[in-house]
């Protein structure tokens, strides 16, 4: 269980630092380094690594029922959706809202939908003394989120960056996008539970066919990524076209720009694979408790970083003391959460040790 936390560290730690390299892609309007991130992360690197690396691919694949592909490619082309959604909102609502209500929908989804979605003769930790304490823990860290996003906004009013009020109609609209972009957005992590959990991808290409865990990951990650890279390249498609912005990838400082998305690319899809490591080693909740670390991680180190880059100087006392308070709550439903989780591994091997005595 350890090395699965640790693991959804470190995950969370690339996660939150892959957006980075984006603020120096100079010359490039939006949709060039998005679409070009898109374009490495969800098309060039998952095609290289899973053909490369995975042994029987073909065989692997066909041990799977074609519904569970067709499951994974829609939920994986609506988390491509929801990014873009949420992208828009930001516009609407501000960085800090948008980035509060996303995470707060996306991780109250990823985290309880897994513990309801369980595999064919397992049963749901739902109602049970595990359940209730994960959900404890979910519940808080959602409420950390809140609190975060909240943060954020008095930051900006101190700063005066929030500018004219915003028509209420239009808060609202970019409000509703925000949700809806999240719950599209959740279909990454549910896309992967059924593959893994449910569809067993990385158990038949790591047990029958001897691939290494991290390596079988690959084989569960391949088709979410080709879900998200339809809805992605059709939108920066669009967008790149409408606006004529094809030309900046020949332009001046084109091989510094393209070299930073590769990075964005690289940490984002290493953040995903190790992330479904994370999830192999924290047992059957897995995809439950790993998600729950990656995406409070992922706010530790977004604000981290925040606070190195000087977002936050000049911030207004009280908007600094919700940080903190709200990056303490986060911590605290993360420690509930694995706690949740430590009880019903310990649970299991209680279980399998009592049936090897009556056998």
């Amino acid at each position: 269980m350890i090395t699965g936390i640790v693991l959804a560290f470190v995950s969370a730690l690339l996660l939150g630092l892959y957006a980075l390299p984006s603020k120096y892609a100079k010359n490039y309007a939006w949709e060039n380094t998005w679409g070009g991130f898109f374009f490495f992360a969800n098309i060039i690197i998952p095609l290289i690594t899973t053909l490369l690396l995975v042994d029987h691919l073909p065989e692997i694949y066909s041990h799977v029922p074609t519904w569970i592909f067709f499951a994974m490619f829609g939920m994986s082309f609506c988390w491509g959706i929801g990014n873009m959604m949420w992208g828009f909102s930001i516009s609407s609502i501000g960085m800090s809202l948008a980035f509060s209500i996303f995470l707060g929908v996306i991780t109250s989804i990823d985290t309880i939908m897994p513990l309801i979605l369980v595999p064919e003769g397992q049963e749901s930790v739902i109602g049970t003394d595990v359940g209730n304490i994960m959900l404890t823990g979910i519940f808080i860290i959602v409420f950390g989120i809140a609190l975060n996003g909240y943060a954020g906004i008095l930051r900006d009013k101190g700063k005066n960056l929030v500018g004219v009020e915003k028509n209420s109609k239009v808060m609202k609209q970019g409000i509703l996008l925000c949700v809806f972009g999240a719950i599209c957005a959740a279909g990454f992590n549910l896309s992967y539970h059924v593959g893994s959990s449910i569809g067993k991808i990385g158990e038949i290409a790591q047990v029958q066919y001897g691939n290494e865990p991290w390596i079988a990951r690959l084989a569960v990650l391949a088709p979410i990524f080709m879900g998200g890279a339809l809805s992605t390249m059709l939108f920066f498609g669009y967008q790149l076209t409408t606006k004529k912005t094809w030309k900046n990838y020949t332009g001046k400082g084109t091989l510094i720009g393209l070299g930073l998305i590769l990075v964005m690319a690289i940490f984002h899809d290493s953040a995903l694979l190790i992330y479904g490591l994370a999830a192999y080693h924290l047992g059957e909740l897995g995809t439950s408790v790993g998600f729950a670390i990656l995406e409070t991680g992922a706010i530790l180190v977004a604000n981290v970083n925040g606070i190195l880059t000087k977002e936050w100087k000049g911030a207004s006392k009280k908007s600094l003391v919700t940080l903190v308070i709200s990056l303490s709550i986060l911590i605290l439903g993360v420690f509930i959460v694995a706690k949740g989780n430590y009880i019903n591994i310990e649970k299991d091997k209680t279980s399998e040790v009592s049936l090897l005595i009556k056998e």
